[in-house]
């Protein structure tokens, strides 16, 4: 398996990702007793839109400072970005020494097409596993798509130590396709039945751009009450007065509709940590946005263990 982690590409021959995941989980499984401090922890969802020439005063050139500005200006210590060719990312990197990346391109499995990658803070967490899939019948096949998907789509992940908090939790990032509801639909199936495998009931964090707004399946099949197992939208669980705007995609030129929110953050099992804040981000230059999503960002109190 290969991976890139800060523009290095880095290959290894360890045991099959399911068998390696469990032993780690096996090894961490314990924990120390429980302190009642808790530390801040930043989670950013962002679809920093694909570098596209034809895009004109919207082109990567004119918005790559502004996409740096957010991560100097807000300091998330993770993120999930979506769109992200590799020379983003190698713009990104050369700017943000503070971070890491962790990814691979959505069409070989290494450099080639969309990243959907996880940007964490190098001195917070202590990477412990990580891989990806795509969102297909064929998950473990690079470039894959079914479901009349108008592209290939991976999923992003990581087992991460919080050396602040102690706590272990993975992160899972993803970006839905925009054209099939089908493919939305199943992806939503596959994610929540890989999340299930590879966790094993640990504390998720799972963010991304999912095409999807509230009144969708996709959406409900993730977070909807009454499915078994669901996740908790972090946004839907705050009070009214946190919810403005009420849309994520944005457009070029600006032009938002109200409602079309299709960037969630989400968790799972994670009884020592409180949804402290929720913000949606609209940073921008005399109009001027640096992409086509407003950026959503949580900030999580997460139980300090001793």
């Amino acid at each position: 398996m290969g991976y890139f982690n800060g523009g290095k590409e880095v290959y290894s021959g360890l045991l099959p990702m399911p068998v390696r995941t469990c032993l780690v989980i096996a090894l961490l499984s314990i924990i120390p007793g429980i302190g009642f401090a808790q530390v801040p922890l930043k989670v950013m969802t962002f679809n920093i839109r694909f570098n596209n020439p034809s895009d004109s005063i919207y082109n990567w050139d004119h918005r790559k400072k502004m996409v740096i500005g957010i991560f100097q200006k807000h300091s998330p210590d993770i993120a999930g970005l979506q769109e992200a060719l590799y020379s983003q990312l190698s713009d990104l990197g050369d700017s943000l020494k503070t971070y890491t990346w962790f990814g691979a391109g959505r069409d070989d499995g290494q450099k080639a097409g969309e990243f959907a990658p996880i940007l964490y803070k190098t001195s917070r967490f202590i990477k412990i596993d990580g891989a990806w899939f795509w969102l297909s019948k064929n998950p473990d096949i690079p470039g894959s798509r079914s479901w009349h998907a108008a592209c290939a789509r991976i999923v992003t992940w990581l087992m991460l130590r919080d050396r602040q908090s102690g706590q272990l939790f993975f992160f899972f990032n993803t970006h839905f396709d925009h054209a099939s509801e089908e493919a939305r639909i199943e992806s939503a199936k596959l994610l929540r039945k890989k999340i299930d495998e590879i966790t094993s009931g640990r504390t998720v964090i799972v963010c991304g751009d999912f095409n999807s707004t509230a009144s969708d399946q996709a959406y409900k099949l993730l977070a909807e009450k009454s499915s078994p197992g669901f996740f908790i939208d972090t946004r839907a669980s705050l009070p009214d007065t946190v919810k403005e705007p009420t849309f994520s995609f944005v457009g070029f030129p600006y032009h938002p509709e109200e409602g079309n929110l299709i960037d969630f953050i989400f968790t799972r099992n994670a009884a020592l940590w409180k949804i402290g804040s929720y913000h949606i981000i609209t940073d921008n230059r005399d109009g001027l946005y640096p992409s086509d999503h407003l950026p959503v960002a949580v900030e999580f109190l997460v139980g300090k263990l001793k």
